[in-house]
C-alpha cells in the first residue's frame, strides 16, 4: 500500500472509529432505554442514518466536469482561460483539481474526508452531511452530558470512558457547527470555498433564496436527494 492510499484511508478510518466508539458507549449507557430515552434513541438513529446516507451520496456523486456544451452560450468564451492541465477552456467557476486531474464545475474543494472532490453536482450533499453530523454530535453530547449529570464521576473505569465520549462529542460538535456556519455563510453569498480564499472578483450574490436553490435545489434545501 503506497502514501497515496493511505492518504485515501486514513481520514476514512478515523470516521469510522469516532462513530464506532461513541456508539458502542451509546449502547452501554442505554442497555435497557425507557420513556424518554426510546425517544433520544430513535431520533439518534435517524439522524445517524441522514448523516450515513449524506456521505454515500457525497462520495459517490461525481461533482461535475465541463462539457463542450457548458461554453457555448457563454458571451465571454473568448476571455475565459484556458486550463494549463486539461488545455480545454473553462466554464465560469470552474477549477481543475490536481487531486482528480480533472476541470471541476464551480468546484468548492476537494474533500479527503469523502475521497472525493465538491462541486456543482454533489455540493447538496455535502451540506446535508455537515448539517446532519452537526445534529447527530449535538444529540451525543446531550446523551453522554445528561448521563454524567445523572451519575456524578466515581473513579470507576466506565465514567472515564463516558466523560471522554462527552468531551469528543463536544469537540465534533464545535468544529461542525464552525465548518456549518461557514458554508452558510458561502452559500448566503453564492460564494464556493475557493473564491472566497482566492478573493476574486467576479461575484455571483443574488437574493438569498436564489442562492440557496442555486447551491442546494429549489425547495427541500435539507433532503439529500
Amino acid at each position: 500500500m503506497n502514501f497515496n492510499q493511505l492518504w485515501v484511508l486514513a481520514p476514512f478510518s478515523i470516521v469510522i472509529l469516532i462513530i464506532v466508539y461513541l456508539e458502542i458507549m451509546l449502547i452501554y449507557i442505554f442497555i435497557n432505554p425507557e420513556g424518554k430515552e426510546i425517544i433520544q434513541v430513535v431520533l439518534h438513529h435517524l439522524l445517524l442514518l441522514a448523516v450515513i446516507f449524506s456521505f454515500y451520496k457525497t462520495s459517490t456523486t461525481k461533482p461535475g466536469t465541463p462539457k463542450q456544451t457548458d461554453t457555448e452560450n457563454d458571451s465571454l468564451t473568448n476571455q475565459r482561460k484556458t486550463c494549463k492541465f486539461c488545455y480545454n477552456t473553462k466554464p465560469i467557476r470552474c477549477h481543475h483539481c490536481r487531486q482528480c486531474n480533472k476541470c471541476i464545475l464551480r468546484m468548492d474543494h476537494h474533500c479527503p474526508w469523502v475521497n472525493n472532490c465538491i462541486g456543482q453536482d454533489n455540493y447538496k450533499y455535502f451540506f446535508c452531511l455537515v448539517f446532519y453530523a452537526t445534529l447527530t454530535s449535538v444529540v451525543y453530547f446531550t446523551i453522554y452530558f445528561n448521563k454524567i449529570l445523572k451519575n456524578p464521576p466515581t473513579g470507576s473505569v466506565d465514567t472515564y470512558f463516558i466523560i471522554f465520549a462527552a468531551t469528543l462529542s463536544f469537540t465534533l460538535m464545535i468544529v461542525l457547527f464552525l465548518f456549518l456556519a461557514f458554508h452558510t455563510k458561502l452559500i448566503s453569498n453564492n460564494q464556493t470555498t475557493l473564491e472566497y480564499f482566492e478573493k476574486q472578483r467576479e461575484h455571483y450574490d443574488k437574493d438569498l433564496v436564489s442562492n440557496f436553490n442555486e447551491f442546494l435545489g429549489p425547495g427541500c434545501w435539507l433532503i439529500p436527494i
